[in-house]
């Protein structure tokens, strides 16, 4: 399957909404920790989530580097354009 920027932004809005405690508003801007609540073993929860929802996997060190919802995505960007999955 070919993503786009749009896609990939939308369907890890949904992943990380299933993670946030009740209506938090999930935005690029949000915060794994501070906003959504996400603790390390949720963060764990998510990756295994978003692996399985892209088909990729993501380096546990590719983590260090993420504080964001805009992290987040740009990581998945860069791993399915680098698989030839990203369209744009």
């Amino acid at each position: 399957m070919t993503w786009t920027r749009d896609n990939v932004r939308a369907e890890l809005i949904e992943v990380l909404k299933g993670h946030a405690p009740g209506d938090v508003e999930v935005t690029d801007g949000s915060h794994l920790v501070g906003d959504l609540s996400i603790d390390s073993l949720g963060v764990m929860e998510v990756l295994a989530d978003l692996e399985d929802k892209f088909k990729l996997t993501i380096p546990d060190d590719a983590l260090r580097e993420v504080e964001t919802v805009g992290d987040v995505a740009k990581a998945i960007e860069t791993r399915l354009q680098s698989d030839g999955r990203l369209a744009g």
